[in-house]
């Protein structure tokens, strides 16, 4: 849970392209590679609290996080902060994301047809933290989202109706703060049960972290757009 948690290597040089895919090939794309994303938890500095967006589109069509895939090119830092930016209108430097956990995951649907034929993805979930003036300025893509909400990261973690992936990085988050505690009564001299009793405390949420990836996962639907009696 160190600073060491994710590297990027590049080997000769490496020379990015402006390829585009059709959503025809996009899909076929789909059925054929595992898709990488980068994914972000966003954190009031002040409250701690974690935002969630729901979306409204497949492969999870509910609460989520901010983020999606990532480009050839790109490190996992420099996606997180493309997505952040397309789908809140944050514009963050690279140094603000930092690397919780990695998560795996197979999906029934997807946004492109073939719909049925579903994706697989391999996410880095990143925490960035905001100030009250970031978290005022947020714009959520109306296209991707139609609520968000700002969860304390215990309710987030221990909320049932959640994805386990959602619900498992934000028990990494706290696992975070306990590894930062750990690391600042170890690095302060502090005496011996001081820092057992942080030791503990990082096992313990870690512990649960991994916990969570075990759950099994709902599947969920679209939600059914409201009725005109509805919008009346």
């Amino acid at each position: 849970m160190g600073s060491d948690l994710l590297a990027h290597f590049e080997t000769g040089t490496y020379r990015r392209n402006n390829t585009f895919l059709g959503d025809e090939e996009y899909g076929r794309a789909l059925d054929c590679f595992v898709k990488g994303c980068a994914d972000v938890l966003m954190q009031d500095e002040s409250t701690g609290q974690l935002l969630i967006m729901r979306r409204i589109v497949h492969p999870q069509p509910d609460w989520w996080f901010v983020g999606g895939r990532m480009r050839a090119g790109d490190t996992p830092e420099a996606a997180a902060q493309k997505n952040v930016l397309r789908e809140t209108g944050l514009r963050l430097p690279l140094d603000r994301f930092t690397p919780v956990c990695t998560t795996s995951m197979l999906w029934q649907k997807r946004k492109q047809e073939p719909e049925d034929n579903g994706t697989a993805d391999i996410a880095v979930v990143f925490l960035v933290r905001l100030t009250e003036s970031e978290r005022t300025a947020i714009k959520a893509d109306s296209e991707e989202y139609d609520e968000m909400a700002w969860m304390a990261p215990e309710a987030v973690a221990g909320g049932g109706d959640y994805h386990p992936a959602l619900r498992r990085a934000a028990q990494h988050v706290l696992a975070h703060a306990a590894y930062l505690g750990l690391e600042a009564a170890a690095g302060a001299g502090g005496d011996d049960a001081t820092v057992a009793a942080a030791a503990r405390a990082y096992v313990s949420a870690q512990a649960t972290a991994k916990q969570l990836g075990t759950l099994p996962v709902p599947f969920k639907q679209l939600r059914a757009a409201p009725s005109a009696a509805q919008n009346a």
